[in-house]
């Protein structure tokens, strides 16, 4: 409180002196109050921050909390909604802050339910992550992401992002593709070299869904395991998930991409690709590591309300799986195991699963593979239109026996002879 507000007519010079004073005194003790660094414990409502014995009111209180945040400390977030913040800039804003944990002891930011980190008015990011200043090992844990105008969260080029886990964290694109309206967005998630990395639904499964543009998860040059597990897609402008390893984007891709127990449906929904953005799991590039697809389901075609979301004269849908080099060099392993892709009969535009440019293809368990409208449902060795390969040829080729494929399979843009299907499957 201002102790000169109301006073009525001329204030004289002794007075005025000790209104200074007095505002100048409790800023001091404002500042005494200040939380110290390194606290392993802090309380955050969406317009404070307690920590100790000090409380703060401050704007922006994730970023304030995490700038004096150690390793091990624990931000626990009451309900309701938090502006976006940014974590490694150089910046001295008050939505940056400078904050890292260390192996086995992450910064914890948690929700106790409730709790929106928003977009803001008209950002990019809601949440960017940067290695200006070096920041690693943060756990968010129970909250819901709104996207910015690009992304949900966004991990930038510019050093390697270690030891980032999203658990239980939902990400929400706010746009309804059915009536053309909502919050524009790119991504849920963009990130440029990301090591040890988890997205994943531990007691419950976690939501990525509504984006209007394209991916829920765009991941590049991958230089460490990442793990996506038990999540939900849905409503994407164009894939699930798109890994690449480009040259001209950083060092190739290392490391164990793991996608498990994911459930998704009705990508490629984006109206400037005219509803036609991708395959709903899409890795480009060559990637010298394991990529392991297992109990993860794909359906499309099956919500009626959906279908006008189409090219006219072209079935609804596009493909579930697609590998292809770029001319970045092959993928060393990929291995499927119990999946289901499934297509309705109507829905469809291209192969439900197409492979090209991988060193060793592994078809374990009982996947299945049903084509729709676009008959063939799994293609090894794509062609171009001049019959050409599209990636180099595949290596190794295994599938199980077990695997129900409903449709053609081809090899190199030609129906495979029983012969080829036999060697494939390991024999009669």
């Amino acid at each position: 409180m201002n102790p000169l507000a109301g006073t009525p007519g001329p204030v004289p010079l002794k007075t005025a002196c000790l209104a200074i004073c007095w505002v100048l005194l409790g800023s001091l003790a404002a500042a005494r109050q200040d939380l110290p660094r390194s606290a392993n414990f802090f309380q955050l409502t969406p317009d404070s921050v307690s920590g100790g014995t000090s409380s703060q009111r401050v704007g922006n209180p994730i970023a304030y909390a995490l700038e004096r945040a150690g390793p091990g400390s624990v931000l626990q977030l009451s309900p309701g909604a938090y502006p976006p913040f940014s974590i490694g800039l150089r910046s001295k804003s008050a939505g940056n802050a400078r904050a890292s944990g260390q192996p086995g002891r992450p910064i914890t930011i948690e929700g106790q339910g409730g709790v929106v980190i928003t977009s803001g008015q008209g950002g990019a990011d809601t949440i960017l992550i940067a290695q200006q200043v070096p920041t690693a090992h943060i756990v968010f844990r129970n909250l819901t992401i709104q996207t910015g105008y690009r992304a949900g969260v966004m991990f930038a080029r510019g050093g390697v992002h270690v030891g980032f886990r999203f658990h239980d964290c939902n990400i929400e694109g706010g746009f309804n593709h059915l009536s053309g309206r909502g919050r524009k967005s790119k991504w849920g998630i963009w990130g440029s070299q990301l090591q040890d990395f988890e997205f994943k639904g531990v007691f419950q499964p976690a939501v990525v869904r509504n984006i209007r543009d394209e991916h829920g998860f765009y991941l590049q040059n991958s230089q460490g395991d990442i793990t996506i597990e038990n999540v939900r897609g849905e409503f994407l402008g164009r894939t699930f998930c798109q890994f690449t390893s480009r040259s001209s984007e950083g060092s190739v891709g290392v490391g164990t991409i793991t996608i498990k127990n994911c459930k998704v449906r009705d990508i490629g929904l984006a109206p400037g690709d005219a509803h036609k953005g991708g395959a709903a799991f899409t890795f480009g590039g060559g990637h010298n590591g394991t990529i392991r697809i297992e109990k993860c389901e794909y359906l499309c075609g099956f919500d009626r309300n959906l279908k006008r979301l189409t090219n006219k004269g072209s079935p609804y849908g596009t493909g579930a799986l697609v590998m292809i080099t770029h001319g970045a060099g092959p993928t060393r392993r990929l291995i499927l195991k119990d999946n289901r892709f499934q297509f309705n009969k109507d829905s469809g535009d291209r192969p439900v699963v197409s492979i090209g440019g991988c060193r060793d293809l592994q078809i374990l368990g009982g996947n299945r593979f049903v084509a729709g409208a676009y008959e063939v449902a799994l293609e090894l060795d794509p062609v171009q239109e001049n019959g050409s390969l599209r990636s180099p040829a595949n290596g190794k080729v295994q599938i199980a026996m077990a695997a129900e494929i409903t449709g053609r399979v081809e090899v190199r843009g030609k129906p495979a002879t029983e012969a080829e299907l036999a060697r494939l499957r390991g024999g009669p």
